[in-house]
């Protein structure tokens, strides 16, 4: 007899937002959580909900579909998840080299018809007078929004709940029951649950997941470092990312300074609803080392400083660190791996799966429950690593 029709491991942003979307097909879903919901990642990073990070091509399409379902999310789900669609989102520039960098990657980026643009320093600063005098232009996108990730998780979780979802926490996964080339369920530390479908949604941890199935598949984590301010009143709108961000991440020949290559070190800014700041960020291979760094604390707090100088005097509470799941070609696995039946990956979106958590939600659920997902996700597909 089986547990579930689907079991899914790991209760984060992924695995809630596919266990919400499976309940609306009458799916009997497990969720299998080695800690508690939003452990990971979604419980350690920032909530950008913008275009103007991703990637152009196959990434910022499906960004856009994501990005869409996040107008009615809210009230979908029943819960505030303090989203704001028209914060905006800013690269300052800090010399015309990077402004020119900036600006062939925003051009790039339009081609999927959001509207990124550059602007002057004086515009920038109109915009976000707490900006430096001497910056000197910007990325702009106007339809870029915000998030809060730890809300956004719960959310899916309790509607998945609703959905008749069973989430179980403090289960660790220690094994995969496979049968003829198929998997027929899942081996816990709490004993074994039958299945024929099970989905990774494992985050960073998901590349051990994959292999305990005897798959290897390059999902490696990636650390980032955060800092979170006192409350102050109110800053700024938009997040805010130097232009160092989208030039390190698709332009690093560009990078001279070795350092700022080596920690994937930009600064990353938001203001929350209760007014704290969240300060970041790096992109550091370490493994799975989660400790903050006095190097990176150093490169992240000089970084802030030099755009917003009025924070010189604002306290910092605490300093945290979070894993994102990365892939070497940049994007998500999204599917049903050809050397496994029944076993999907839903893993692999480094920093943007804030972002793009309501679509992969729906279309995993789509491709179990109809055999076809709505949007066309053969680039995504995890067997591009399997031969």
């Amino acid at each position: 007899m089986q547990d579930a029709d689907v079991i899914i491991i790991g209760g984060g942003i992924m695995g809630c937002s596919i266990a919400w979307q499976l309940g609306k097909y009458g799916k009997r879903v497990l969720v299998l959580e080695r800690k508690d919901v939003a452990a990971g990642s979604a419980g350690a990073t920032d909530g950008v909900v913008g275009y103007h990070t991703k990637r152009p091509g196959p990434q910022m399409d499906l960004a856009v579909a994501s990005i869409a379902m996040f107008r009615d999310l809210a009230g979908e789900l029943g819960e505030n998840i303090e989203f704001d669609f028209t914060a905006g989102g800013m690269q300052p520039a800090e010399d015309k080299m990077q402004y020119d960098l900036l600006a062939s990657i925003a051009e790039e980026q339009r081609t999927s018809g959001v509207d990124i643009r550059m602007i002057s320093g004086d515009e920038a600063r109109a915009l976000e007078p707490n900006l430096a005098d001497d910056v000197y232009g910007a990325l702009y996108c106007p339809t870029s929004g915000k998030v809060n990730p730890l809300k956004l998780t719960n959310a899916f979780a309790h509607a998945a709940k609703r959905g008749g979802a069973v989430i179980q926490t403090e289960t660790e996964v220690t094994g995969f029951l496979i049968r003829d080339g198929a998997v027929k369920g899942v081996c816990t530390d709490r004993g074994e649950y039958y299945c024929d479908t099970v989905v990774n949604a494992c985050g960073s941890w998901a590349g051990l997941t994959a292999k305990m199935a005897g798959l290897d598949l390059p999902v490696t984590p990636r650390k980032g470092q955060l800092a979170v301010t006192e409350p102050v009143d109110f800053f700024m709108r938009a997040t805010i990312q130097c232009a160092l961000y989208n030039i390190i991440k698709f332009r690093p020949e560009a990078i001279r300074d070795r350092r700022a290559l080596k920690l994937g070190a930009s600064l990353s800014i938001e203001q929350t609803e209760n007014g704290g700041m969240i300060i970041g960020s790096t992109r550091e291979f370490a493994g799975f080392e989660k400790e903050n760094t006095f190097e990176a604390i150093d490169v992240m707090m000089k970084r802030a400083i030099r755009f917003f100088p009025a924070l010189e005097n604002v306290d910092i509470i605490r300093f945290f660190s979070g894993f994102r799941p990365y892939t070497p070609d940049g994007l998500p696995m999204l599917g049903e791996t050809a050397a496994l039946k029944g076993f999907y990956m839903a893993a692999g979106h480094e920093g943007d799966g804030i972002a793009l958590s309501p679509i992969t939600g729906k279309l995993i659920a789509e491709l179990i429950a109809e055999g076809k997902p709505s949007y066309n996700i053969d680039v995504f597909s995890p067997n591009r690593f399997l031969g």
